[in-house]
């Protein structure tokens, strides 16, 4: 039996449009393993959000192969539909008088009865903290925190044993997201497989099993976060947040960016490299290289390296 959620091999998909072709996805090949979370990466238009919806049997694959659940997703769709839970990143459960009605609904469409269907709700937004009041109240009265957390309340409802999550925190507030990722950490535990997009590298460094950086519809990079970030070749940065002399800065390390705020990378005389740019009038701070610091370089346009790869 395989530990693979899901298994795409050689996967392409290719819009013809009166522009021409449009290659979403290139030849890209991507596991992802059971009860992990899984972070895709990527600019707007690499190609994330395509390949979720080709893996919610929503699209089609032009060429290639993928398993889900153990199921050919282009020819067994509804064996797949049966195992998986799909969060789109617009998605917003206003038109219910309540959560305990909006998650009720969604088992009796699954065949529930309507009692059982109520209990299992109840039960699920408990778990995921939900009082007897707000249970009750309009679902469009939540805050945006909490409508995010009524979609997963609903997802753990189903049982679905594979959870696709586009942009689950998009929109959120800092704290707001930091509560949805305990939930979706709780969800994990609750031996859920997760498959998520995002924007914010804070939020894939610290809840992901692995990252996948997909760039031009191809994956580039692949590994645990933390992985990716003790190869990359710059283990500090000094970001200079004025406008200041190229040459000067060129001094300290190598400097990205056209116009400020600039990114210096350097190993060493950091502390020397921020005291003489503030004396310069550069307003300068120094600190250690993250999975943002990776991404940058991966999908950038100036050449870059990890340390063992070319």
């Amino acid at each position: 039996m395989t530990n693979l959620a899901i298994r795409a091999e050689s996967l392409w998909k290719i819009y013809n449009s009166k522009d021409g072709r449009v290659v979403a996805l290139k030849d890209i090949s991507i596991n992802v393993e059971k009860n992990k979370i899984t972070t895709l990466l990527g600019r707007n238009g690499a190609g994330k959000t395509t390949f979720l919806r080709i893996a919610a049997t929503q699209l089609i694959p032009t060429k290639g192969k993928i398993e889900v659940m153990g199921y050919d997703a282009v020819n067994q769709p509804y064996m797949v539909r049966e195992k998986i839970a799909v969060v789109p990143q617009d998605a917003k459960p206003l038109l219910f008088p309540s959560p305990l009605e909006y998650v009720s609904s969604i088992l009796t469409m699954r065949g529930y009865s309507f009692s059982e269907a109520k209990s299992i709700a109840h039960e699920a937004l408990q778990e995921l903290g939900f009082s007897e009041a707000q249970m009750r109240q309009a679902a469009w009265d939540l805050s945006g925190g909490y409508q995010r957390r009524l979609l997963l309340a609903a997802v753990l409802a189903i049982n679905a044993e594979l959870i696709l999550l586009d942009e689950p925190t998009i929109g959120l507030d800092p704290i707001a997201r930091r509560e949805l990722w305990g939930e979706i950490a709780y969800l994990k535990k609750r031996n859920k497989t997760i498959l998520l997009t995002t924007h914010y590298m804070d939020e894939a460094e610290k809840l992901s099993d692995k990252v996948i950086i997909i760039h031009n519809g191809q994956k580039i990079l692949e590994d645990e976060p933390k992985k990716l970030i003790d190869r990359f070749q710059w283990k500090r940065k000094v970001e200079v947040l004025d406008e200041c002399d190229r040459e000067l800065m060129s001094k300290y390390g190598e400097v990205h960016g056209t116009k400020a705020p600039y990114i210096i990378y350097l190993n060493d005389d950091f502390d020397r490299a921020v005291r003489e740019l503030n004396i310069h009038g550069c307003r300068s701070i120094a600190g250690l290289t993250n999975l943002e610091d990776v991404f940058l370089y991966s999908v950038g346009e100036e050449k870059w390296k990890l340390i063992g790869e070319e």
